[in-house]
């Protein structure tokens, strides 16, 4: 059965435009899944635990995660 999870288009994400460098979908995450090392860096997703809930799409207000079926 396909699930779904979240991805990261590294092509869009601007984490300099989120305040203090701090991705919004980071915190907004239920289960802790999308990770950013350090302010400024682009965060990332664990692919095979995500659920695809949305959570870090309707948080990312530059519109750089997507849910993707697979």
């Amino acid at each position: 059965m396909p699930g779904k999870m979240a991805l990261v288009n590294y092509h869009i994400c601007r984490p300099d435009r989120c305040d203090d460098g701090v991705c919004r979908a980071v915190s907004k995450c239920p289960l802790k899944l999308i990770t950013q090392e350090a302010p400024y860096e682009i965060p990332m997703t664990d692919p095979f635990a995500c659920r695809g809930c949305g959570s870090c799409v309707q948080a990312c207000s530059e519109k750089a995660i997507c849910i993707a079926k697979m």
